[in-house]
């Protein structure tokens, strides 16, 4: 079955059992600091993606046997699910990737080059920021530095750490080798992500033939239905491609899982 296929009633269900099994399994790998970095960083973004998932829930809690239920708000149901792939994203590319030590630490050190500068970037809207130049040199230094002697970003070509160098990207490889890494298929996270991104703006294709179209009206229509099921199928495959990785990540999380709850993480997709 493809994105899409689902009713809305049945895809709210099986992406609520999802989160429901996502947030158990967030609890389970809580309060692990002081642990290796992608172990900390799996806590943390695990349970972002279910902020996020549970915001969606209550967003898409709906009673589709009224009509014309108000507080139908597909672009903003788009905006949380495109959030929810980008956080698995991220959770992929720094923990469960299978990378050696040094490109994992590249990777950090990356994150913390494009943090300093966005940082630098967001303060210099203030002028008192102005007072602590000396200071971020010192800070700015220290993030390249970590980067320029990192032996896998040493194997990188002149032009590829020059530009790395800069800031402006935050990671070594794009989200769509991310999702190739995990079987994807490149064009269809493309497909979606450009359909969620052009609904989430006001850009033309976000509200162009609105009203013909029926939508974005905060009202029911089978448009909304429909792109609301979309939304909570494309967040399912997320959740559950963020627990089964999760359950072998951390082996004890597992073992306190039924087999039932991981009977059903593979019967929710299907």
């Amino acid at each position: 079955m493809g994105i899409g296929d689902k009713k809305f009633k049945t895809a709210y269900k099986d992406y609520s059992r999802a989160l429901n099994l996502a947030v158990k399994i967030s609890r389970l790998g809580a309060g692990r600091n002081g642990q290796e970095d992608k172990v900390v960083w799996a806590c943390i973004l695990f349970t972002k993606l279910c902020v996020t998932g549970r915001s969606l829930k209550k967003l898409l809690d709906h009673d589709v046997s009224k009509e014309y239920k108000l507080d139908w708000d597909y672009s903003s149901a788009f905006s949380l699910t495109r959030n929810i792939m980008e956080c698995y994203q991220t959770l992929f590319y720094l923990c469960f990737d299978d990378v050696s030590k040094e490109e994992l630490k590249a990777r950090k050190y990356l994150f913390n080059v494009h943090d300093y500068y966005s940082r630098t970037t967001f303060f210099s809207f203030f002028s008192e920021s102005l007072d602590k130049k000396s200071e971020n040199i010192e800070i700015e230094e220290f993030v390249l530095n970590q980067l320029k002697k990192n032996s896998f970003f040493k194997t990188l070509t002149e032009q590829q750490q020059k530009n790395y160098l800069k800031g402006k990207n935050a990671f070594f490889i794009s989200r769509e080798e991310i999702e190739e890494k995990e079987g994807m298929r490149k064009d269809d996270f493309r497909y979606w992500y450009k359909f969620l991104s052009s609904n989430i703006h006001s850009y033309p294709m976000g509200f162009f033939r609105m009203i013909d179209g029926d939508r974005g009206t905060g009202v029911y229509s089978e448009v909304e239905e429909r792109y609301n099921a979309m939304a909570l199928e494309l967040s399912t495959g997320y959740l559950i491609r963020g627990c089964l990785n999760m359950l072998n990540f951390f082996p004890d999380i597992s073992e306190k899982m039924s087999p039932q709850e991981k009977q059903l993480l593979t019967l929710i997709v299907k």
